[in-house]
């Protein structure tokens, strides 16, 4: 680390078949590879010794999204770039709210990438009208051209190019005169402030107005109106009911097939991946393979092509998915002819099997984050590594949806509803925010915390073993004596230290309040001030510089984590040396950290779901503090300071190391 730097500082069981439309990728590999071998550079293959950077921005987690991405880092290899190796990735999803995604792309292109890829149409929206400084890929989007990539495939915007997706929607008509003759009213639903949602209905209602057939539609503004909008179209006296690739619809879909199940209607979809929540059938895109078409538009970009001098592609494998269980459960009988073209449909790659395929011992869980930082990042890391270590394997034994509120509470509280509205088997709650609402809102289903300081303070229990019943978790309650005495022991005379707090948080109030009797019992003076968003942090940690303390103490909490570095760039600027909590601020400039393990927070979670997951109640489980602690030391931050940190922390530090 140089101080300079700190200075300027991502089913029911399904019967599948696929119909190939278009498909010449192996073609052009092969072509590709001959003229790589005779020495001409095709621009397609990664260069020895590079590593390469890029961006992705998505609407939200889904299974449409997995299942383009394991096509996409599957060609990017054949390719010589390998995911987590010689192509780092960095990914930002909007939490399926249309309104955050320009600040995500906003955000995006201040990072230090060599491109973007731009998932989903309203995706394509935002970034044309934000993204200034890098050049852009697009995938998995119906309408790239409504959406403002350009005026035709080979005229469009200099620095974005990519694969349009554009679905079935006749051929779907077809399916379900073809499933149900008698059809006068299909009903659907979508966001009017989706283009792609608009441009599709659009197509469908002319066709279905030539066979006679009435459109009944309803439209939404956000996912949490998504349940109440299908409800009244069962409502409406509709025959079917028909989704196509809408970003608001589909992150609801559970609610949806759950309305019409109840109605018995049958739920006919666009998006094959989402049948297994229980749609009868699917008449759509294999996303594995647009992900697949998309590695040499990514490829040819990173290489230094120009995406003015690279066409825009339509590309579609269209698949045919059906769904035995709820076509049992609705005694409909599939046509013979869609059977056969089902049986000899091309063999789908283990891959696209695995993110359209579930199992009925297949777990359904979520993940929720109240902001992005280094905690959540290490919590939902130690989650996964523990599930895996227990040899549960995505896709295949359990799928987790991700959801972020980005440090906003409307957002938090949004998602929270959504959550509490779908069936899942176990909840992953990081942050202490985000279980408070939870506990408020789902009282079934088991949940499991992470991240959170004081559990007890945030009302989840009278103690750690008397809790409510469907949850337990881990409290990474900090080490506030331990920190006091290094930093005693570090400064010698030292009489006043200072912390910026969120009075909104539970979690950070808490902290202060515990660093603050800490710090009393041996006779300093605590400076806490409080700040209620990222600018009043920075404002906060200059007014603490002029306090006159001696030293940054600064509490974990889920604002000032994401902000850090501008309370340690004050700390900088004003010669206060800065100690902290987390241990990802030793790399940020932090002369010593007693970190709670917030990957050790997810892990041990991990072990708790288990538990969950073999039978054992919630209630019966008492809550735990994190299983590690960890003291790190950051020795050129040690010198610049001109503080001597003693030996047993930089020997523990080593340690760590």
């Amino acid at each position: 680390m140089k101080i300079r730097n700190i200075l300027n500082g991502l089913t029911a069981l399904v019967v599948a078949g696929s119909i190939l439309l278009i498909s010449d990728l192996e073609n052009r590999k092969s072509s590709s590879e001959d003229e790589h071998k005779s020495g001409q550079s095709t621009g397609l293959y990664a260069q020895k010794g590079r590593t390469y950077k890029i961006g992705l921005t998505y609407f939200a987690p889904d299974p449409t999204l997995d299942a383009a991405l394991v096509g996409l880092w599957n060609g990017m290899k054949q390719l010589g770039f390998v995911k987590d190796s010689n192509l780092v990735v960095l990914a930002q999803h909007a939490n399926g709210e249309i309104s955050n995604l320009q600040s995500v792309h906003l955000n995006m292109d201040n990072e230090d990438i060599e491109m973007i890829l731009v998932t989903s149409t309203p995706g394509i929206s935002a970034a044309v009208s934000t993204v200034t400084k890098h050049p852009m890929v697009f995938s998995m989007t119906y309408t790239p051209l409504e959406a403002g990539a350009g005026k035709s495939n080979t005229d469009h915007l200099p620095n974005i190019t990519g694969v349009g997706s554009f679905p079935p929607v006749e051929k779907t008509i077809d399916f379900i005169q073809d499933v149900f003759p008698k059809t006068k009213r299909i009903g659907t639903l979508y966001n009017s402030s989706e283009i792609n949602s608009v441009k599709v209905v659009e197509v469908a209602r002319k066709y279905l107005e030539k066979n006679g057939i009435t459109l009944i539609e309803n439209t939404v503004v956000n996912s949490s109106e998504v349940f109440q909008a299908a409800s009244a179209l069962c409502m409406k006296n509709i025959d079917v009911m028909w989704v196509s690739g809408d970003n608001t619809a589909l992150q609801s879909m559970s609610g949806i097939a759950k309305v019409c199940m109840e109605n018995k209607i049958p739920l006919i979809l666009n998006d094959v991946d989402y049948v297994k929540m229980g749609a009868l059938a699917a008449v759509g895109i294999g996303w594995y393979a647009t992900g697949l078409h998309t590695a040499p538009f990514v490829a040819r970009v990173l290489n230094g092509d120009s995406p003015a001098e690279i066409p825009i592609e339509n590309f579609v494998e269209e698949q045919i998915v059906v769904n035995p269980e709820i076509a049992e459960k609705l005694k409909v009988t599939i046509p013979q002819k869609y059977l056969e073209a089902i049986k000899k449909g091309p063999v789908i790659s283990d891959a696209a099997t695995m993110a359209a395929v579930t199992t009925k011992k297949q777990l359904n869980l979520c993940l929720i984050h109240y902001i992005d930082s280094p905690n959540s990042e290490n919590v939902e890391k130690g989650i996964r590594d523990e599930l895996k270590e227990q040899k549960m394997v995505e896709e295949r034994d359990f799928t987790m949806k991700v959801f972020n509120a980005q440090g906003d509470n409307a957002t938090l509280n949004s998602i929270c509803e959504s959550v509490a509205g779908n069936k899942w088997d176990l909840i992953f709650a990081s942050s202490t925010p985000t279980i408070q609402l939870l506990a408020k809102k789902v009282k079934g289903t088991p949940i499991v915390f992470s991240n959170v300081g004081d559990p007890i303070r945030a009302g989840l229990g009278e103690s750690f073993r008397k809790h409510l019943p469907n949850l337990t978790g881990i409290s990474t309650m900090s080490d506030f004596t331990g920190l006091v005495n290094m930093v005693i022991e570090s400064l010698p005379g030292l009489k006043t230290i200072g912390t910026v707090f969120t009075p909104g948080e539970v979690n950070s109030v808490a902290y202060k309040d515990e660093l603050e009797k800490a710090a009393a019992k041996r006779g300093l003076k605590l400076v806490a001030i409080s700040a209620n968003s990222s600018t009043e942090v920075a404002d906060a940690a200059q007014s603490l510089a002029n306090r006159g303390i001696q030293a940054f103490t600064q509490i974990s909490d889920n604002l000032t984590a994401s902000s850090a570095s501008s309370i340690i760039k004050a700390a900088y600027d004003a010669k206060i040396p800065y100690f902290g909590f987390i241990s990802e601020q030793i790399k940020s400039g932090a002369v010593a950290v007693l970190a709670r393990d917030y990957y050790y927070a997810g892990r041990d979670a991990g072990v708790m779901a288990i538990k969950i997951f073999n039978g054992k109640a919630p209630d019966d489980i008492p809550f735990e503090y994190v299983s590690k602690t960890s003291y790190m030391v950051n020795r050129e931050a040690m010198h610049y300071f001109g503080i001597k940190i003693p030996a047993k922390y930089i020997d523990q530090s080593s340690k760590n190391e």
